[in-house]
């Protein structure tokens, strides 16, 4: 709420656009950089900016539009140097994700023991860190190693 009234009720200090055809699809994100307000929550005094992201995909058949705020303790006033921090870390987490969800098939496993599931954890990491390591991709060093 304290979030939504900061973007609503102040002018933002900084702003970034980006425009990018990836896919397919045009992808507009838009930054928006504000001070950090006196409206937020005891505990969150190291909260130094409050940041707004609006995303536009335009793909031949919809439009998709999404909304992300976040918070930062960074006294920068460059909306572009946040908007490169958010992309980077979703780039890292989408691409680590999908190589754990997709190709290892982490998400279909139902070990309902706690310490059995983190042993898998464990292993599957040693494994992943094995085949990165290859110096190829994921999906093919694990149809290669499969292939034994």
């Amino acid at each position: 709420m304290a979030i939504e009234e900061t973007i609503i009720n102040t002018e933002p200090i900084s702003y970034h656009k980006e425009e990018a055809i990836t896919r397919g699809r045009l992808e507009i994100r838009e930054t928006y950089l504000y001070d950090r307000q006196n409206n937020l929550a005891q505990g969150w005094e190291s909260i130094n900016r409050v940041v707004y992201v609006r995303r536009n995909f335009l793909s031949k058949k919809k439009e998709h539009k999404t909304d992300s705020f976040y918070v930062s303790d960074l006294q920068t006033s460059d909306a572009k140097l946040i908007a490169e921090g958010i992309r980077s870390h979703w780039h890292i987490e989408n691409k680590l994700h999908y190589t754990k969800d997709v190709i290892m098939k982490e998400d279909v496993q139902s070990t309902k023991n706690k310490h059995a599931a983190a042993n898998l954890a464990i292993l599957r990491n040693f494994a992943f860190n094995i085949l990165k390591n290859n110096d190829k991709s994921i999906k093919k060093a694990t149809e290669m190693f499969a292939n034994y």
